[in-house]
């Protein structure tokens, strides 16, 4: 008899254990995934190097302007990217500065730093296509005189 009672105790705990499987499996796939957009996992300030930009009037060099821009990108797309964004920064802050003949860098005068920054961010993520770059910023900015300039 107590074989009896052993052999239903265990088939009773089988039984009960694969239903409450069965039970648990169809509760999870009946319940549909997220469809949540995660949060953004943090925004990530990148430097890019110092950019050396030569003016010139009349064919010759009268100076350079040094410049340095800090940027603003999700830190996933930045850790997924397999190119870095920072030359393209770079490159298009070279051509926009370097294109500039609205402005003459031998007189002091300001510029129009706003619109600077936003064409270059506008540009590069025309290159990326889409919303790369959310922030440009400058941290430096200068102009040096050919004068200026170690022999």
């Amino acid at each position: 008899m107590t074989t009896l009672r052993l052999l239903m105790l265990g088939v009773w705990v089988c039984a009960v254990t694969l239903v409450s499987g069965h039970f648990a499996l169809t509760w999870r796939a009946a319940t549909p995934p997220s469809t949540e957009t995660p949060l953004l996992e943090g925004i990530d300030y990148e430097e890019t190097e110092i950019l050396h930009v030569p003016i010139l009037v009349d064919g010759q060099v009268q100076g350079y302007v040094a410049a340095q821009f800090v940027f603003t990108a999700d830190a996933r797309a930045l850790r997924q990217m397999t190119v870095k964004p920072h030359p393209y920064v770079r490159d298009e802050a070279l051509r926009t500065i370097y294109s500039n003949t609205k402005v003459d860098f031998t007189k002091l005068e300001r510029i129009d730093i706003d619109g600077l920054l936003k064409t270059i961010r506008t540009n590069v993520n025309t290159r990326f296509g889409g919303e790369f770059i959310k922030d440009l910023m400058v941290k430096e900015f200068n102009y040096v005189r050919k004068e200026q300039l170690r022999s």
